[in-house]
């Protein structure tokens, strides 16, 4: 029988040879190489790992997808700076009567599209739709201490609202949609309606085309208000779909594309030090995982789940599969929230407590085979699913493999093409063991959809998770608008999910990007990605 802590050392001394990653200056995602004043013109072009989901803040969940949404397509009512405070989008001023209502005022020089007028009914229609069930909108609860909406005149809204810690935040994330190309179609068809692959928007980029797991296509919206910093520099933006991180590279070197995401450290490393490429390392809220179907048996046993995160050994993993660009992560709260609690510390590695754990647990090795055993006497096995197409991603399944292995779990790995694994994770059916995902820290603290036993069969709360201290802390949270009362609560619920696992949080990570130097003007912060795309240029000669 082969030693699987051989196997995993050889598979780490493999991974880890190439994995140089250099520091400088050039490595900041506000980092441009030439001092050419911005001007218009070129196409920008994105090498994505996968296509973007439908374009409509009501049913996009895919985080590349609403911040497409969010800043090229659509506008939201507010925006945040990066100090934090919320600055005008569409709205141009809002007044709160006491803290329960608050009035926004609408820019008025602010069109679709197609020409029409964007307007209060078209916030009122937003609203309607995101808080009807029959949407299915997946961030519905984020709304949830706005109670009623208003139209006072056609560029004015008012709200009804109950005390919350954070009750604007909600509409930072939610763009306005069109209600004259939205409301003929019933919201239990909003999920697919054809207006998703078809966008008509009002932000500083307009849709112009679609090729379905090939490209879009989105050029300047010659129409947007100055007041909001009027048309972008370039003239178009392409999102094509590269799965692999390595023709991802190979198109950024010939020129294919001008921008890839979440390229291999190793690969970085290299094309930092390539003539016209800079490396570009982006504060993010994003957080790796691996989430634990708990509606299936043993992972329904906190005790299973906590033993198999302290069977990985993932300090060694990040330095070898991110070059050590990361921390440890002990929950969902991620270490820039006023809420994370330095006080909770991440799981260690601990091969012999997780062995412990699982013997109380009933699981041992009842043959001497290696293999540890369930109770009714079957092998542990594990299917884990991955994202197709993503070398990152199966070198981290591999090393977990191994990893498990050393303990006596069999893990089985899957690739699936990325629509179907979310289907997959996120249908009532939960098929899966184990998958392995990626996950953006909300700000808004919104951890019901994810983890209260009410949201159990909802598309977020995976891991089919229930406990009655989390579901106390988070409903007493309701309503709470003192940070210095909500903390401790936090900082419980934190402590909470590092001892229940109901997902292995593996680490807070940095955004890994390469870029052409021809692209300009490229600002990048832990709001997204894709924040100030309308100020980029490209620099032709």
């Amino acid at each position: 029988m082969i030693d699987p802590s051989r196997a995993r050392r050889a598979l780490l001394e493999l991974l880890l040879l190439p994995v140089f990653l250099a520091c400088g200056g050039d490595n900041d995602a506000d980092s441009d190489r030439t001092d050419g004043s911005p001007h218009r013109g070129g196409t920008l072009v994105i090498g994505g790992p996968n296509d973007l989901g439908g374009l409509n803040a009501l049913v996009a969940t895919e985080s590349y997808t609403q911040e497409i949404i969010a800043h090229a397509l659509f506008l939201p009512l507010l925006r945040m700076d990066e100090a934090g405070s919320y600055v005008p989008a569409l709205a141009r001023e809002w007044e709160w009567d006491g803290d329960t209502a608050v009035t926004f005022r609408l820019r008025d020089d602010v069109r679709w599209h197609d020409g029409t007028k964007t307007s209060a009914w078209d916030v009122a229609f937003t609203f309607e739709r995101a808080v009807d069930p029959a949407t299915a909108f997946p961030n519905a609860a984020d709304l949830a201490p706005w109670t009623r909406v208003s139209v006072t005149d056609s560029f004015a809204v008012r709200f009804s609202v109950e005390p919350h810690v954070e009750p604007l935040l909600a509409w930072v994330f939610l763009p306005i949609m069109p209600r004259h190309a939205l409301d003929s179609i019933p919201a239990a068809r909003t999920q697919r309606a054809a207006f998703n692959y078809a966008p008509v928007g009002n932000g500083p980029f307009r849709f112009v085309e679609y090729r379905a797991g090939d490209r879009w296509v989105f050029e300047a919206n010659e129409d947007f208000p100055a007041g909001l910093g009027g048309r972008p520099w370039l003239d178009r933006v392409v999102w094509r779909v590269i799965p692999e991180n390595s023709a991802q590279v190979t198109e950024l070197r010939t020129g294919g594309v001008d921008l890839i995401l979440s390229p291999r450290a190793e690969d970085l490393a290299l094309l930092e030090a390539e003539s016209g490429i800079r490396a570009i390392i982006k504060p993010s809220r994003q957080y790796q995982f691996i989430g634990w179907n708990g509606a299936r048996k043993p992972l329904a046993d906190a005790r299973v789940r906590r033993a198999l995160s302290l069977a990985i050994d993932r300090a060694e993993i990040l330095e070898v599969l991110r070059g050590g660009h990361g921390t440890l992560a002990a929950g969902p709260i991620d270490p820039s929230h006023w809420a994370y609690p330095d006080s909770v510390q991440p799981l260690p590695f601990d091969t012999g407590a997780a062995r412990a754990l699982l013997a109380e647990a009933g699981i041992t090795d009842r043959n001497g085979d290696g293999i540890l055993d369930l109770p009714a006497g079957r092998p542990f096995d594990i299917e884990l699913k991955i994202p197709a197409n993503s070398a990152f991603n199966r070198d981290l399944a591999q090393i977990l493999q191994s990893d498990l292995a050393a303990i006596g779990v069999r893990v089985s790995i899957r690739t699936t093409e990325f629509a179907t694994l979310i289907n997959d994770i996120s249908s009532p059916a939960r098929n899966f063991d184990a998958v392995q995902m990626a996950w953006d820290a909300d700000l808004r603290l919104n951890l019901r959809d994810t983890f209260h036993s009410n949201a159990i069969g909802g598309p977020y709360q995976l891991a089919s998770y229930g406990n009655a201290e989390v579901d106390a802390l988070l409903d007493s949270l309701t309503g709470l608008d003192d940070r210095a009362a909500a903390l401790p609560r936090w900082h419980r619920i934190q402590s909470i999910l590092r001892d229940d696992q109901p997902w292995t949080f593996l680490w807070y990570v940095p955004n890994l990007y390469a870029a052409r130097d021809r692209v300009q003007g490229i600002h990048m912060d832990v709001r997204g990605a894709f924040t100030g795309i309308a100020g980029w240029w490209i620099d032709v000669p």
